[in-house]
C-alpha cells in the first residue's frame, strides 16, 4: 500500500497528513513541518511506502483551512482508517457529535452499546488517527472536564480547538454534557 503524505501549517501548528487511494488515513499535529520526510511519516502510520505528493492531499488541506478560518464545521472526506472493530465502531460515532456539542465519554459508551466501556472508549478516542476530521476534541468527561487530548498540544490545545467551535467549558458558564 502507497501513502501520499504532506504537511500543512495551521492556526495551532503544523499538521502531518496522509492518504491512499480510498482516503484520509492519517491528520496529526506535529512539532515542525521543516525537513519532515518519510522516515518522521512512519512514526504515524504503516505502510510499504510513503510519497511526498501534495496534488493527493488538495482537498483536505482547503477542508482543514476552511475549518481553521471559521468557514466550515464539517468535513466531506473520504477516510481509510486502521484500528479495531471496537476503534472503529466508537470513531463512527464521533463523526456523529455535531459541530459545536461536546458527548461525555460515557455517552459515546453507551452509543456503542455498553455504559460500563469508558475506559475502552477512552482508549479508542486516544487513538484516532484523524484528529479534527474524527472530532475526537469533542470528547469530556462525564463533569465536562477536559481530559488528555494524545495530539501535540495536549488538553490546551484541546481548548483551543472547542474554543473554536464555540464551546468553553471552563469559562464558568454551565454547561450541560448530554447523556445520550
Amino acid at each position: 500500500m502507497t501513502v501520499y503524505y504532506d504537511t500543512i501549517t495551521t492556526t495551532w501548528g503544523d499538521m502531518f497528513l496522509a492518504t491512499t487511494e480510498k482516503g484520509i488515513c492519517c491528520a496529526m499535529f506535529i512539532e515542525s513541518a521543516y525537513s519532515f520526510d518519510d522516515t518522521n511519516a512512519r512514526k504515524f502510520i504503516k505502510a510499504d511506502e510513503f510519497k511526498k505528493d501534495s496534488s493527493k492531499l488538495v482537498h483536505a488541506k482547503q477542508q482543514l483551512l476552511e475549518y481553521f478560518d471559521g468557514t466550515r464545521d464539517t468535513f466531506d472526506l473520504a477516510l481509510d482508517l486502521s484500528g479495531t472493530d471496537f476503534q472503529m465502531a466508537v470513531w463512527d460515532i464521533l463523526l456523529e457529535i455535531p459541530f459545536g456539542e461536546v458527548w461525555s465519554y460515557q455517552d459515546v459508551a453507551i452509543k456503542a452499546g455498553d455504559a460500563n466501556k469508558v475506559r475502552a472508549v477512552g482508549g479508542a478516542v486516544g487513538k484516532n488517527p484523524v484528529v479534527l476530521i474524527v472530532p475526537c476534541h469533542r470528547v469530556v468527561g462525564k463533569s465536562g472536564k477536559l481530559t488528555g487530548f494524545s495530539s501535540l498540544g495536549g488538553v490546551a490545545l484541546k481548548q483551543k480547538i472547542l474554543d473554536h467551535e464555540g464551546i468553553s467549558l471552563n469559562s464558568g458558564t454551565d454547561y450541560q454534557i448530554p447523556l445520550i
